[in-house]
């Protein structure tokens, strides 16, 4: 389309996609674009018409560190309602992956898209499927501030449970504005930890990561305790049957579904350790 033109954002505009995605009903964090910019400033693209944001995506990059390869993770690909349709977004994305160098790019999929990611090399894996229920009850006493336990075993528990190291988005995403973070040490290590951040609706838990079933529980009893009244989210994977249980048991019901989809080599991670996603935009 004449007037088009592709770019990386600057970083007010993820401000502006963020804005898009919650009108998608997408439902951010508010205090998600710091995070998510530290993760990888490079990593966030933009169509412009006629010097008019129309559409946006991102194509994170989580750099290799000698842990794992370099990981990439694309999310936030929106095209205005009334522009879809007319190859904005495939110019958006074709750019966005042709600049993510990574042996392996992963993406959460709404089931309507998933053949069309299939078409251009990504593969099903596994689903997600988000929960909601209400915030509340006793904090247990095991579940203590994350800030107590030193960052680098945070980092490494980290590691287990995504496919690669997020060193700048993690100290950003447990130090953000709204975000309570919270651990559970056994035998003198982290056995577990998670995350509840204040979204536009409610709050959502993510990550929530444990040794075993009887740590996830109580680091989500913990967190739903330590919120702000309302709804609250776990976006549970459904190859850890653990996880699933977890939300049923505590009366959460399914809202939304994505699959977890990849091009390139699967990732090595703990799915067992996964109780709860990050978010569906960064992995």
């Amino acid at each position: 389309m004449p007037g088009y033109t592709v770019r990386r954002m600057e970083r007010p505009e993820l401000d502006f996609a963020l804005s898009l995605a919650d009108a998608e009903g997408w439902n951010p964090g508010r205090a998600d674009a710091g995070p998510f910019w530290a993760a990888d400033p490079r990593g966030f693209f933009i169509g412009l018409l006629d010097g008019v944001p129309v559409a946006v995506i991102s194509a994170v990059r989580y750099p290799g560190d000698g842990t794992g390869p370099a990981f990439g993770f694309v999310g936030l690909y929106i095209v205005r309602p009334e522009l879809r349709g007319q190859g904005l977004g495939l110019r958006l994305w074709n750019a966005a992956l042709a600049a993510c160098h990574a042996p392996t790019i992963g993406l959460d999929a709404v089931p309507a898209q998933q053949d069309a990611y299939r078409r251009d090399g990504f593969q099903l894996v596994s689903r997600n499927v988000r929960y909601a229920g209400e915030a509340g009850g006793t904090p247990p006493d095991e579940a203590r501030p994350l800030s107590e336990t030193p960052f680098a075993e945070v980092l490494a528990y980290d590691r287990r449970c995504f496919p690669t190291r997020r060193e700048a988005f993690l100290r950003a995403w447990l130090d953000a504005p709204g975000h309570v973070a919270l651990g559970l040490t056994r035998a003198g290590a982290l056995a577990g930890y998670g995350v509840a951040r204040l979204c536009r609706q409610g709050t959502k838990i993510g990550p929530l990561f444990a040794d075993d079933d009887a740590t996830a529980r109580t680091l989500f009893r913990a967190l739903c305790a330590a919120v702000r009244p309302g709804a609250v989210y776990l976006d549970a994977p459904q190859s850890n049957p653990a996880a699933v249980r977890l939300a049923e048991d505590h009366g959460m019901r399914p809202v939304f579904e994505t699959g977890r989809m990849y091009r390139g080599p699967e990732p090595a991670y703990d799915l067992g350790r996964v109780f709860g996603v990050t978010s569906f935009e960064l992995g």
